[in-house]
Formats: C-alpha cells, structure tokens, sequence
C-alpha cells in the first residue's frame, strides 16, 4: 500500500505527481489501513478481497484534470461494484486500491474481471471522449493468438537488470525457431540449442497441450500468453502431424452443426411448423452428439463417460 504514496516509482525515478483525487477509506495511508482491516471482518473466511488496477489513457490523449481522474475511478469502481476504494494519481495514471467487500457484507464478484473491466473502460473512453485504445484479446478474438502476457513487476526488475526476463526470452526463441523450422521436431531441436525444452502432452479429456521448460521451471500459455497454446502455434505454422491427423478425421462437434440445411419456418406464426423445425434441430443435435461420442470411445476408450451429467452426492460444492 505504502507504494502508491511513494516518491519513486519502482524503477527509482521521480514522480511529478502523487495525490489522493478520490477515496472512500481515508485520505492516509494508515486511515485507509485501518479501514480496510474493519471492513474485512465483515467477511473473514474470504482470503483475497483487495483489488489494486492501473489506468492509464493513450500517450498521445489530452492532459485530464485532477477532477476528471477521479471521475473516471468512481465510474469504473461502480461499474465493477467496488463501494471502498482509493484512487492515487500518478502522472499520467491513476492507481485504484479498493476491497471487494461492500458495506452491507456481501462481496463484489471478480469472476471474468479482466474481461468486465476492459469492456468497462471501452465505454468510459467513449464517456470522456478519449482516443479508444485497441482491445485486448478478451474483447478481440483475432488477437488471440498474438498475445503475450504482459510482465509483472519481477519480470519489469529482471529486464532492468538482466536486459530481458525468462518469459521473454522463451518466447523470443520461439518465434525465432518457428520462421526456421516449423516443423515439431526440428522445432524442439532449435529450442534445445540454447536450453529450452518443449513437451507436448495429452490432458485426460485427450486434448493436447504444450509446456516448455528453462532452467528448472515450467512455462505454458497462462505464463507466456494465449499466443503459444498449441492451437495457436499450428495457427502460426508449427506441424504436427499427428495432432493435424486427428483433425482430419474429428466428427463435426454438436455445436458446429451446419442448419443450412434445415430450412427454417417463415415468420407466419405457424405453431405446428416452428414446433417441427426445432424437432428436426435436436434430432440433429442427438445425432451429431452420439456420433461425436462413438469416435471418443473409440479414440480412446473410458472406464465411464466423460460428457454425462455425473452425480453429486450433496450440495458442496467439489473440491
């Protein structure tokens, strides 16, 4: 917390601004400690509910005033449900540190919140007249397999010291690796030269997946970026057969059933005729569903069947 009232950002250079334009916890840092410590009892058995984003605005946008900074944190604390917060400007970037626990006790979800909250700032550029800054690809599919995850502040030191962190150096060799040898075996040859392993396994629902390995850790698409999920790297040309093989011969899936074929009823309000057009649909999803089925089994056979609904013995939820 003490962050955000800083001097120095966390490369050590010196802030033109910090001040407090909006909060609901205190205008101290040990005002709005104490605050959230209170808060929190309204809720003990939930472990994380701080929340601390950044928002910023295009390099090239308008200078906003202290007023319109706070502004726009209220409106995204109130789009997300967030009733406590504190908003820091920094420059050119507020900072929000707010607790999902709302005053009445109940607690602000942080299910899709990433996606919830770039959908949210699309609509506040367009409020506040900013220049629109381009969507990720949670709101863009087409980016999906451009995507890098962006680094973290250990990441942000390592670069400082090191000139470029792990994850960066993986995916730089990657991309490399694949403009030479798309191929998968002449793939994981290329990334073994400078100690990169690359393994391609199977999950137990058959999908494949692929990690690669540096220095004794682990990395996949959640560390590296939707971008280097397997899928995403045949996008970008890698070759395995045996996957492409599979392709080749998978069923057409239920939910990419073609209903061109099934012509549909006019707008006659004939109930017979709708009632008839649907029926002839989920024969066609019935069918579409055992066939997908019988090609599972067998793939790959089972001790049970994966896509039935299961049985819970009581209302707990899994663990």
């Amino acid at each position: 917390m003490s962050y955000l009232l800083q001097a120095q950002d966390h490369m050590g250079r010196q802030r033109k601004t910090v001040s407090i334009v909006a909060s609901t916890i205190g205008q101290t840092l040990e005002m709005a400690d104490e605050y959230l410590s209170a808060i929190s009892n309204l809720r003990p058995r939930l472990s994380r509910h701080l929340y601390h984003v950044s928002i910023s605005v295009s390099p090239n946008d308008r200078d906003l005033s202290n007023q319109e900074w706070a502004d726009i944190g209220r409106a995204w604390c109130d789009e997300m449900g967030l009733q406590n917060f504190m908003i820091v400007l920094h420059d050119n970037h507020i900072h929000i540190l707010a607790s999902r626990i709302r005053m009445d006790g109940t607690a602000a979800s942080d299910r899709f919140d990433y996606r919830r909250s770039e959908t949210v700032l699309r609509g506040l550029e367009a409020r506040f007249e900013l220049l629109p800054t381009e969507s990720s690809h949670l709101l863009d599919p087409r980016r999906q397999a451009r995507h890098r995850r962006a680094q973290s502040i250990a990441e942000l030191h390592a670069t400082a010291k090191e000139g470029i962190s792990h994850k960066d150096f993986i995916r730089a060799a990657i991309d490399a690796a694949l403009i030479e040898a798309p191929d998968e075996t002449l793939l994981r040859d290329a990334l073994a030269k400078v100690g990169i392993g690359m393994t391609i396994d199977e999950t137990l629902d058959g999908a494949l997946h692929v990690l690669f390995s540096f220095r004794g850790r682990i990395f996949g698409p959640r560390a590296l970026g939707r971008g280097y999920s397997l899928s995403h790297l045949v996008e970008k040309g890698l070759q395995i057969y045996d996957l492409q093989d599979q392709l080749s011969h998978l069923p057409t899936p239920p939910w990419n059933i073609d209903t061109s074929a099934i012509t549909p009823p006019s707008v006659n309000k004939n109930h017979a005729t709708a009632v008839h057009y649907l029926r002839n649909l989920g024969l066609e999803a019935e069918d579409a569903v055992a066939r997908f089925r019988k090609w599972r089994g067998a793939a790959k056979p089972r001790d049970h069947d994966l896509y039935g609904p299961g049985q819970v013995d009581t209302d707990d939820p899994p663990i």
